[in-house]
């Protein structure tokens, strides 16, 4: 019983530390897909460091056009733009930011093509950018011809098959772009 009430002692002490700030988990938030979801967690702590009673914060979004949250701490992502998530217990408030990296251009390069039917391909090189107009690093774009008579796309090397005019379509994340592509006929007698 005597090893006992110390025990008890020491955790009432504990439990009853006031909460003077909120640390939260993660310290930053990056959302860069529609479907992304991020927990918060919130740790009341007292001017000490020393954790508190379990705290049930109040949860909120500075701008919820941009990213929301719920009352379990769940972040979800609403449009490009930064914001932040707020936290709330008593006196005390903490805010974590939030970035939300949609793409929202794309840029490709050549612009356009010409290419000799059955002659050498050319490569697309595509990149992303956020509303910040930076450019997104961590994105695959994907390539498709208008016309396989015309062209054919392997990746993102183009190659002419037959004379004529098509496209090839750039997609990153559903921003897409178009290439305009002319295949002239083959110079010389045709490869086999």
């Amino acid at each position: 019983m005597r090893r006992v009430l110390p025990c008890l002692l020491l955790l009432a002490v504990t439990a009853c530390e006031k909460i003077d700030y909120i640390e939260l988990e993660p310290s930053e938030i990056v959302l860069r897909q529609p479907n992304n979801e991020v927990w918060l967690v919130a740790h009341g702590k007292s001017r000490q460091g020393r954790p508190g009673i379990r705290v049930v914060v109040g949860w909120s979004s500075a701008d919820p056009s941009i990213a929301t949250v719920d009352n379990t701490g769940k972040v979800k992502p609403a449009k490009s733009g930064h914001t932040e998530i707020i936290a709330k217990y008593g006196d005390a408030e903490a805010r974590v930011p939030v970035d939300v990296l949609y793409v929202e251009k794309i840029s490709v390069e050549p612009k356009e093509l010409t290419l000799q039917q059955d002659g050498e391909s050319v490569e697309l090189k595509a990149k992303a950018f956020d509303y910040r107009g930076k450019e997104i690093k961590d994105r695959t774009p994907t390539f498709r011809g208008s016309d396989s008579k015309i062209i054919s796309v392997a990746q993102n090397a183009v190659f002419g098959m037959g004379p004529g005019t098509a496209t090839v379509d750039v997609q990153i994340d559903g921003i897409k772009t178009t290439v305009p592509v002319t295949v002239e006929p083959a110079k010389g007698p045709k490869k086999k």
